[in-house]
This record gives structure tokens, C-alpha cells and sequence, in this order.
């Protein structure tokens, strides 16, 4: 049950948006063994004005600001699959947007099965099949 939220300092088009939605579910599969029926992704947009890297504002000039937060089950992942996650990530996103900052953030959260959940129930109980 991954939740991926994906900040991006530029606008989108909808080809765009497409491609990051199928290949971030994707490699949530792929890399992470998650199943992609479960797999939200959630772009968020904006100007690259409202990111700084440095204190400097970055403006259309400079290599596109991104940020990615995923959340997943703690355990359920390896340290290796995590890396490889964060690494394809960033790769994702060059070849869908371009040049990305280097400052470009994959931030995985493990979060504890009794602490977040689906539709209702904690993973903990789906886990369980309570």
C-alpha cells in the first residue's frame, strides 16, 4: 500500500503526468513488490520560483526543483530495494521532465503496520485478515 507524493517545480502536461504516474506504480512493482491496485501517486505542481536551492530562488533557467515522499510498510522493503527505489526515482524524472537539481530529494518513510492503513484498516489487520 505505497502512497508516493511527488513535488515537481514545473507545470505538466498531461503525456507527462501520464509517464510519471504509469513508471513511479511501476517500479513500486518492479523494484518494491508492491502491488500496483494499492499504489497511489500524487503529483503535486508548481512555479520554479517557489523552490531555492542555496537560498536561490530557481527560475527557469536552472535544472528543475523535485521532491519525493513514499510511504511504505516498515519491513517490508530491503535496504538494497530501497536504494534502487530512489535511485530509479531520479532517473524517472530526468527522462520524463529533464535536468533535475542536484539537491532532488527520494525520501522513504518505513511506517509501522499499526500506524497507517487502507480503506479502514490498519496494515497491521490487513496483514492479519482481521
Amino acid at each position: 500500500m505505497p502512497y508516493i507524493n511527488i513535488r515537481i517545480g514545473c507545470k505538466l502536461n498531461a503525456e507527462q503526468k501520464n509517464k510519471i504516474n504509469k513508471k513511479a506504480t511501476q517500479l513500486m512493482n518492479q523494484v518494491m513488490g508492491k502491488n500496483p491496485e494499492v499504489t497511489v501517486v500524487h503529483i503535486m505542481e508548481s512555479e520554479q520560483d517557489n523552490w531555492s536551492v542555496n537560498s536561490l530562488t530557481l527560475s527557469k533557467d536552472n535544472p528543475i526543483g523535485a521532491y519525493v515522499d513514499i510511504k511504505i510498510t516498515e519491513g517490508t522493503n530491503t535496504s538494497e530495494e530501497k536504494s534502487k527505489m530512489i535511485e530509479e526515482t531520479v532517473l524517472m524524472l530526468e527522462s520524463t521532465v529533464g535536468a533535475i537539481q542536484e539537491a532532488c530529494y527520494v525520501v522513504i518513510h518505513d511506517i509501522s503496520a499499526n500506524s497507517w492503513g487502507y480503506n479502514g484498516k490498519t496494515q497491521q489487520a490487513r496483514a492479519l485478515k482481521v
